[in-house]
Parts: structure tokens; C-alpha cells; sequence
């Protein structure tokens, strides 16, 4: 079972993570400059969680936001059990 929200679809995102020196024009520097950019992996908050969907419960990656969703009732017939 991959780690992808089962309601919502979130998963991992890859992003750039920029490391900058020196002070900014506003704070009395020269400016701040890009000194390094490398990859790294943003992971969503994924919980597993069991649910009851057409009659039928099964376990499940949801994102947090998916069970908030579902905490205020059920979405698409999948409720929380």
C-alpha cells in the first residue's frame, strides 16, 4: 500500500531547499545570496486509520485534513469507525 491519502490524494512533494548568507538591503546589508540549492521531500501528515465504506471496513493512509473532514460526518459514504 503506497502512503497516499485515500480521500484526498496528498502525497510526498518534492521541493528545493535554498541556504542563503549575508544581511538584507532593508536591515543596512548588500543583500542575501543563494549559496547552495538542493532537493529534499516535503511528507503530508498521513495517519492510518480504519474506515467503513459501503458497508465494508478496511484500514487506510488519510492525511490530517481528511480526518477532520470525516470527524464532521461522512464524505463520499467513507466514515471513520
Amino acid at each position: 500500500m503506497s502512503r497516499v491519502c485515500y480521500l484526498t490524494g496528498k502525497k510526498n512533494m518534492v521541493v528545493n531547499s535554498v541556504v542563503r548568507r549575508g544581511k538584507a538591503r532593508a536591515a543596512g546589508g548588500v543583500g542575501r545570496k543563494t549559496t547552495g540549492i538542493t532537493k529534499r521531500v516535503q511528507k503530508p501528515n498521513l495517519q492510518k486509520k480504519t474506515i467503513l465504506e459501503s458497508g465494508e471496513t478496511r484500514q487506510v493512509w488519510l492525511s490530517a485534513k481528511a480526518i477532520r473532514m470525516l470527524n464532521r460526518g461522512p464524505v463520499n459514504g467513507i466514515q471513520l469507525v
